[in-house]
């Protein structure tokens, strides 16, 4: 599945950007929503691209860079985030594949017309709570712990080792305080 992410749009469904930010307080958001998108699509079975406005961009980084598989796109040459995001819904070449998440009208409105899947974020947020959580109960449960060998595994194990009784140069590595050959 392609997922095509208002980033920004996302952040404020989230609640990470009420209030006042801080210092490096949209790279930190922007850090969270990255984090929890990879920790979500890990495996790498979805492509997922998240387009944030130009504004505050790190000076360091590109228009275009990747975190952990997930591809991040700045509206550089673009007025804001929204009109890259049309530029990419119209440049889809399999929009009935294209997930397109924003809260933005303008948008949808845009995705739906290429017939592309659109999310709102709180439906959106909501799959990745479902999909972290579905990850959680399906992993497998660690079998016991066996607390010795069964009888059956004992002697399999005793017949692939019973050379090292019969050759005196292994005897030492076998029994090395020599406590077999003694009666006790």
């Amino acid at each position: 599945m392609l997922y095509l992410i208002d980033g920004y749009n996302l952040l404020h469904a989230m609640g990470v950007l009420a209030g006042t930010l801080g210092p490096h307080g949209l790279e930190r958001a922007r850090g969270r929503l990255l984090g929890l998108l990879h920790g979500t699509y890990k495996d790498g079975s979805n492509s997922v691209t998240v387009v944030f406005d130009a504004r505050d961009v790190p000076g360091d980084l590109p228009a275009e860079t990747e975190y952990h598989g997930i591809h991040i796109a700045f509206a550089v040459e673009h007025d804001q985030a929204d009109d890259l995001i049309e530029a990419l819904i119209r440049k889809a070449s399999a929009p009935k594949n294209l997930t397109v998440v924003s809260d933005d009208h303008r948008i949808q409105k845009a995705a739906r017309r290429r017939h592309c899947v659109v999310r709102n974020c709180q439906d959106y947020l909501k799959e990745l709570d479902r999909l972290r959580h579905k990850k959680k109960t399906d992993r497998p449960e660690l079998a016991a712990k066996a607390t010795g060998l069964s009888a059956e595994e004992t002697e399999r194990w005793l017949r692939e080792f019973a050379d090292l009784q019969e050759g005196p140069e292994l005897k030492e590595l076998y029994d090395p305080f020599g406590f077999l050959g003694e009666d006790k």
